[in-house]
């Protein structure tokens, strides 16, 4: 973790929502707090890590080969 990365904690009803469309899924709100700080917008490609403590890392994807993930909207 650099200098610029920090632990944020939110409460999961702050973060996750069932998707209106889908039942089977869920929809993740990324908070405008960290949306600012890095600098995404709409059209930022991310990647999403579980981490082995159940911790969710979320990274821009600079490799355009390296984009699995959908856009954030």
């Amino acid at each position: 973790m650099n200098k610029d990365d920090q632990l944020l904690t939110y409460k999961q009803e702050e973060i996750f929502s069932e998707d209106p469309n889908n039942p089977d899924n869920v929809m993740m709100k990324i908070p405008d707090e960290i949306m600012k700080k890095k600098g995404w917008g709409p059209g930022t490609a991310i990647k999403i890590k579980v981490g082995d403590q159940g911790t969710i890392i979320i990274e821009e994807v600079k490799d355009k080969g390296e984009n699995k993930s959908k856009p954030v909207d």
